[in-house]
């Protein structure tokens, strides 16, 4: 009975280690893609700090909106290419650079 529990205890420290493990990687990797995204697609209008024309005292949700329907005249729509995920993290991101 013993030997039973000891091997179910194990069993679920090693998938939990799992769990959290593919969690922080898929976090990571999401983190990577966030800031290919700002680098490729962001910085060179709003700087390497996203300090240029970037108002983080906005609320997110009006931060997003620009993301994804732009801002006349000169930020292009990017709805058509992100997600709202995907601009939600962006605006994450941008606001982390500021900090």
């Amino acid at each position: 009975m013993m030997k039973k529990l000891a091997i179910l205890i194990l069993s679920v420290a090693a998938f939990a280690t799992m769990l959290l493990t593919s969690g922080a990687s898929t976090t990571s990797a999401q983190g990577d893609d966030v800031a290919a995204t700002y680098k490729a697609k962001c910085a060179m209008c709003h700087g390497a700090k996203a300090e240029k024309a970037f108002d983080a005292a906005k609320e997110d949700a009006v931060l997003i909106e620009s993301v994804l329907k732009g801002v006349k005249p000169k930020m292009p729509s990017y709805d058509q290419k992100l997600t709202a995920d995907q601009a939600k993290a962006l605006v994450s991101y941008m606001k982390s650079l500021r900090s």
